[in-house]
């Protein structure tokens, strides 16, 4: 805990130039308590002290030490305070710190200096910072959000520039029950050069690389049940090829794939299906902090272990009624029908057939084709079954539409431990949030929208208004992010889950 007190700022000089965190630390006197941390230490260790990860780190150090000042109560804004008239009274003293402690706050969230901050905003005060602990809202947590938000970019790269680096034998050593399936030897786990430039894209670039993904994946999949069809091999390589070229556009924006995994049209429900259950396999196998190998291989078992479904007959694949007990049989056997394929092809990692043998399993022992319990289902297995699971309640298929990304979160935590392995299952839930991409949500403003992104509490960031429900009627799209400093006078805030066909909606209509 720091012994940090905020009259200590009482008439301190914070009006420099650029932006320096040692000297702004200095002021608030916490630097020597930053720089020690193990965080910033094991950083400095690994990087150097001038490296900029570290400062984004002591950044992040600095407002954990600062929470409890933070989220302490505040005196009430005062229009006519000024810095430079006399300040006798100790309420005036205790003011004029509280002022010059918000506003360096202010600058080691933006990355920007005092002066900077008060050029591109003439009218800078600490108005709603004053008044959001009396509105019972954390100070803390608004500026860590504000950090994130303005480094997120960096981080993302720094994160990816560190995966690649790390290698096989310490992803062995965290996540040690998938070690023992990946074939890393496999020939088609051969690793074509890894580009580490991937630069952060903003979610409508990343989005039309991602729609021209969607097409090339789709057209993939029709050329390769055609092949099996005539009772050729799978390509196995450009479904490979594929595959990677879906990590890469995660890499650079997560969120896009994420969103174009809602376009689904219910009569090519299968091939978008399994596009969809590569793009949540990426994003998996990502929360799980596995390396690339690992990804690439659940990514390919996510995009194969459901095409046993592509030869089941066309009428009961399209039926918009539910299944008779005979027609449920036949379903079954679209296990034994994907194995075939599987059989058939060379170079197959076991871990997808691992996936597609056990997808339909559940710890409980009520799943199929074996009734296996818990342990006796692989890890990949579980995988996919939740990958499967979430994919087929957002979807609209042809018996039934989308419940929706919220509704599918609560009812997969409701089957924790039951259909899916619990630990798993919360790693997964965590990294989609309880309100993920594509919800439709009612805002403070009057609007309803899509959820676009999330930032790194994996609360909605950046949303998409479309319809207003106080005029009862659609609207020009815009974007708007949540909770930043922009929106301080209006903060806007989610209201309520709303249920897009009782407005006429439907995200696919509003990604791109």
């Amino acid at each position: 805990m720091s012994a940090f007190k905020i009259e200590s700022c009482f008439g301190a000089d914070i009006n420099v130039g650029y932006f320096d965190i040692d000297e702004i630390l200095s002021i608030l006197g916490i630097k020597e308590k930053v720089v020690n941390s193990k965080r910033v230490q094991s950083l400095i260790k690994l990087h150097g002290r001038k490296d900029r990860i570290v400062s984004v780190a002591m950044r992040q150090v600095a407002f954990d030490l600062l929470r409890s000042d933070l989220d302490s109560a505040f005196l009430p804004y005062d229009p006519y305070f000024t810095d430079d008239k006399l300040l006798n009274s100790r309420r005036e003293r205790l003011y004029d710190a509280q002022e010059r402690f918000l506003v360096l706050c202010m600058s080691i969230a933006s990355g920007r200096s005092v002066r900077s901050l008060k050029k591109l905003n003439p009218d800078l005060n600490t108005k709603e910072l004053r008044s959001k602990h009396a509105r019972g809202q954390s100070l803390f947590r608004y500026f860590r959000q504000e950090l994130n938000e303005q480094t997120r970019e960096y981080i993302l790269s720094y994160k990816d520039r560190m995966s690649h680096r790390s290698n096989a034998e310490s992803v062995k050593s965290n996540v040690s029950p998938l070690a023992e399936s990946v074939p890393l030897k496999s020939t088609v786990m051969k690793k074509e050069p890894v580009d580490t430039k991937l630069i952060p894209t903003s979610f409508d670039a990343e989005t039309a690389t991602a729609l021209k993904l969607f097409q090339d994946g789709h057209a993939l999949l029709v050329t390769q049940v055609e092949r099996f069809r005539r009772g050729e091999q799978l390509e196995m390589l450009e479904l490979m090829k594929f595959c990677r070229r879906l990590i890469e556009s995660h890499t650079r924006n997560n969120f896009s794939l994420m969103a174009i995994r809602h376009i689904k049209d219910a009569s090519t429900y299968l091939e978008q299906h399994a596009m969809g259950m590569a793009v949540l396999g990426i994003h998996f196998a990502k929360a799980m902090k596995l390396s690339r190998a690992y990804i690439e291989v659940i990514t390919l078992g996510a995009l194969l272990f459901d095409l046993g479904r592509f030869r089941l007959p066309m009428a009961m694949v399209t039926k918009s009624s539910k299944m008779t007990n005979a027609e449920f049989d036949l379903f079954r056997k679209h296990i034994q029908f994907g194995e075939q394929i599987l059989q058939k092809c060379e170079g197959v990692p076991k871990a997808v057939y691992q996936m597609l043998l056990d997808h339909h399993e559940k710890i409980d022992g009520s799943g199929y084709p074996e009734g296996k319990q818990d342990q006796e289902i692989s890890v990949y297995g579980k995988i996919a079954a939740i990958i499967d699971a979430y994919d087929a309640m957002t979807s609209e298929q042809p018996h039934k539409p989308s419940m929706g990304p919220i509704k599918a979160y609560q009812q997969m935590q409701k089957e924790s431990g039951l259909a899916f392995d619990k630990q798993l299952l919360g790693v997964f839930l965590k990294s989609i949030g309880r309100i993920p991409v594509g919800s439709c949500v009612l805002l403070s403003n009057g609007r309803v929208g899509f959820v676009l992104t999330l930032n790194k509490e994996f609360q909605p960031s950046l949303v998409r208004q479309v319809y207003s429900m106080t005029n009862k009627a659609f609207i020009e799209s815009s974007d708007i992010e949540l909770n930043k400093s922009a929106n301080l006078r209006t903060e806007v805030v989610i209201e309520k889950e709303v249920d897009p066909q009782s407005v006429g909606l439907q995200f696919i209509n509003h990604i791109s």
